[in-house]
């Protein structure tokens, strides 16, 4: 109910004439205008009802800190007091904190594989499926070298091995050879150097004098890189032994 001050300011800012009825909301805003010379309306009773439903449960004069804060309803509020000072959200809560600390290891949660110690508790999206093989932590699997799997928290992680032959790094002076079993990557080996030991010396030259008399070839023993294994590929090792050009 209002009364309205002298001069019906109210009265005539409505138009309103004799017996007209308005029911304003909480905001001020009218719910319901209608005369009522003929009665009042049939579900007056509810629609109060359902307006004072509708009043806030706040104190906008709250004193209240400045940071977001997570209500009860998954909402998310700018300051400490949530909705008790009639702040309206701003978002929704998150499951997550983008701001953990987290190591540098790949992670298995819920079965879902994920690139830090924190799982998905810093936001981070999942980057594959966790194997489903059991295993024990600290176990290591490399059964193929170039994709060796080691045991965390109770599931297989695949280890990416990326060799330099792969993205073109050129061996300066020598040849990729093919590695041996349980090995990913192939080894750049110097021109010569038949033992592999990365010097060049007269066992060196032994080695390559066997290769030449078994009639088979040997890229590392092809010095010139001609395709074949002779003579000249013997004298370009004693030249770089004698430091010769």
């Amino acid at each position: 109910m209002c009364a309205d001050a002298s001069g019906n300011a109210t009265w005539n800012q409505w138009d309103a004439n004799q017996r007209d009825l308005y029911v304003l909301d909480h905001t001020g805003d009218v719910a319901l205008y209608q005369n009522i010379g003929s009665g009042l309306p049939n579900n007056l009773d509810d629609l109060i009802i359902e307006l004072i439903s509708q009043i806030p449960d706040c104190d906008s004069s709250l004193a209240c800190g400045e940071a977001l804060t997570c209500w009860d309803d998954g909402l998310l509020y700018p300051t400490t007091c949530g909705p008790e000072n009639c702040d309206d959200p701003i978002g929704t809560c998150l499951d997550c904190d983008p701001d953990l600390l987290c190591g540098d290891a790949l992670t298995c949660v819920d079965g879902l594989l994920y690139p830090t110690t924190c799982g998905p508790d810093n936001c981070d999206e999942p980057i594959d499926i966790c194997s489903d093989d059991v295993c024990e932590d600290g176990e290591f699997d490399n059964s193929n070298p170039c994709n060796p799997k080691e045991c965390i928290d109770g599931q297989w992680v695949e280890i990416v091995i990326d060799c330099a032959e792969w993205f073109g790094v050129p061996c300066e002076g020598g040849v990729y050879v093919a590695p041996p079993e349980g090995v990913c990557c192939s080894t750049c080996v110097q021109f010569g150097d038949m033992n592999q030991d990365e010097v060049l010396n007269v066992i060196d030259i032994v080695q390559m004098v066997n290769v030449i008399l078994s009639s088979e070839y040997n890229a590392v023993a092809d010095v010139n890189s001609d395709g074949f294994v002779n003579v000249v590929d013997i004298v370009v090792v004693v030249n770089l032994l004698l430091g010769l050009p």
